[in-house]
């Protein structure tokens, strides 16, 4: 039988390459959709260009049976001032050649962070185009914080292991739920069943702190930290400061927005709908260390 062909956008990001690697692994035609295909492609995974910026050309969802949408163009300094924009007609241009090449699916990726209170240009966008996958009939993911060998913990527990401290924020009282990256995309896989529609929040049922998260982190890694506490008004002063200064900073106003505007969620219903378990924190940060053999 002929397997399935998928594409994934923001393929060389830290989920997107993880799930082009699972679904490889299965046999499945993947098509990594990415802004410079340099990669060569193999007998089962093939780059293509895609650019939330520009027109998608009609060859780009040639031949796809499923789409997961998990590219965005980030907000701030280091990313584009019109990212809410870009990323919603990017959203919408997508879905429409999704439907227009019959598609059998879609899966977007989102986050906790989406809510209808949220504020920060990330959530709010996620949570516009969030709405555009749901009227198409499609699923959207609510992930919690993603436990894995990449993104801003990597890049946390890097910090931690060479200065051995953590900024607590605002008392580090944040309500926080996570999952494993090989979690969040055994919940893409069950979305792609075909009696699956709607939204899903993928976390663990357990909310955590973040001060309790780094803690945790701090533990996995073997090593003592310093916590120190920052006040939400003097990052907020750094922050102005830094823009009207022109300084590049890896966090930035519209982070700390939506970091002081985190919810929880009640994670059971949604992980019985689609049939998964999720790790706990301390079961994902071991896999995560054992899987990187440090």
């Amino acid at each position: 039988m002929t397997k399935p062909t998928i594409a994934i956008t923001g393929a060389n990001g830290f989920l997107g390459s993880a799930l082009v690697q699972h679904f490889a692994n299965k046999g499945w035609r993947v098509v990594g959709l990415v802004r410079r295909p340099e990669k060569s492609s193999d007998g089962l995974v093939t780059y293509r260009q895609y650019d939330l910026t520009k027109p998608l050309r009609p060859e780009v969802l040639s031949g796809v049976d499923y789409v997961v949408h998990a590219a965005y163009v980030k907000y701030g300094r280091r990313g584009s001032p019109a990212a809410m924009e870009i990323n919603v007609q990017g959203a919408g241009l997508l879905l429409s050649a999704c439907k227009r090449l019959s598609v059998k699916k879609a899966v977007f990726i989102s986050t906790m962070s989406a809510h209808d209170a949220a504020t920060s240009v990330y959530g709010h966008q996620k949570l516009t185009i969030e709405k555009l996958f749901l009227a198409s009939g499609d699923v959207v993911l609510r992930s919690g914080l993603i436990i894995g060998n990449g993104g801003i913990v990597r890049d946390m527990a890097a910090f931690m292991k060479s200065k051995h401290m953590a900024p607590v924020i605002g008392g580090g009282k944040q309500p926080l739920q996570i999952v494993a990256v090989y979690d969040l995309i055994s919940a893409v896989e069950a979305a792609l069943a075909p009696e699956v529609q709607g939204q899903f929040t993928v976390a663990t049922p357990t909310v955590y702190t973040y001060r309790a998260f780094y803690q945790t982190l701090a533990k996995s890694l073997g090593i003592t930290v310093i916590f120190v506490p920052i006040p939400y008004y003097v990052l907020m002063t750094v922050f102005k400061t830094a823009a009207f200064l022109h300084l590049p900073l890896n966090f930035n106003e519209d982070n700390l927005r939506g970091l002081r505007q985190l919810r929880s969620a009640d994670t059971e219903p949604d992980l019985r709908r689609l049939g998964i378990d999720v790790d706990n924190l301390e079961t994902a940060l071991a896999k995560t260390r054992n899987s990187s053999g440090g």
